[in-house]
């Protein structure tokens, strides 16, 4: 009961915002930007599941930052926050028109995929190849499982909000489609034990809604 109603209470903004910074996301959220994601001035950066806005903080100036969110009391607090250096949308990925998005040089997740289950991640995927341009780069970072996890990392990713964490080949199964596949496992990003795969893939066009098929299979 008191886990579930933990749960709860991190839908809400600054909950959320205050137990990111207890478990020390914030760092862990600039180096994924910084080291992982590389935005470069003039480019135009697509952040799925961009939450209360907090990639704007690691954004080089001269980056066209656009974040969308499903969950409308995140975007709120996104465009409250960070308004001035970035477009925020309150939308499903799924049902967004990527003709009225444009292209973008780079897009990224930061802790999404584990939140979604196998087909609506394969429309992720598949909406990030129609927006990103060929060539250019889909970065993530989510929780996984591994062989012998440390317990204390096992038992906070099993009691995570995601109910999808899954292993690194089962995430670079998702991300397929997209490209040749770049993961890694990390136990240290953040103050506690916990174990993430970052995933970098350089989008092609050749591969699409047949591959991407497959990878919900």
């Amino acid at each position: 009961m008191g886990i579930e109603l933990a749960k709860k209470a991190l839908a809400l903004p600054l909950v959320f915002d205050s137990y990111q910074a207890l478990i020390g996301a914030p760092e862990c959220h600039r180096h994924f930007i910084h080291d992982v994601v590389q935005p470069q001035a003039g480019e135009r950066v697509l952040d799925i599941g961009c939450g209360v806005g907090a990639s704007v903080r690691y954004m080089p100036d001269g980056v066209d930052y656009v974040g969308i969110d499903v969950s409308e009391p995140y975007i709120v607090k996104a465009k409250a926050d960070y308004g001035e250096r970035g477009k925020f949308i309150c939308a499903d990925v799924a049902k967004v028109g990527s003709a009225a998005l444009g292209t973008f040089d780079r897009a990224f997740s930061f802790g999404v995929l584990h939140h979604l289950p196998d087909a609506v991640a394969v429309e992720t995927v598949e909406f990030v190849r129609r927006v990103v341009k060929p060539g250019g780069l889909f970065a993530t970072i989510d929780p996984c499982h591994v062989p012998r996890q440390n317990p204390i990392a096992k038992l906070l990713i099993d009691h995570d909000r995601g109910r999808f964490v899954r292993s690194q080949s089962e995430f670079e199964r998702i991300v397929s489609p997209l490209g040749q596949v770049h993961a890694e496992i990390h136990h240290d990003l953040l103050r506690v034990p916990f174990t993430q795969v970052v995933m970098r893939v350089a989008v092609t066009r050749e591969a699409g809604t047949e591959r991407s098929a497959k990878a919900a299979r």
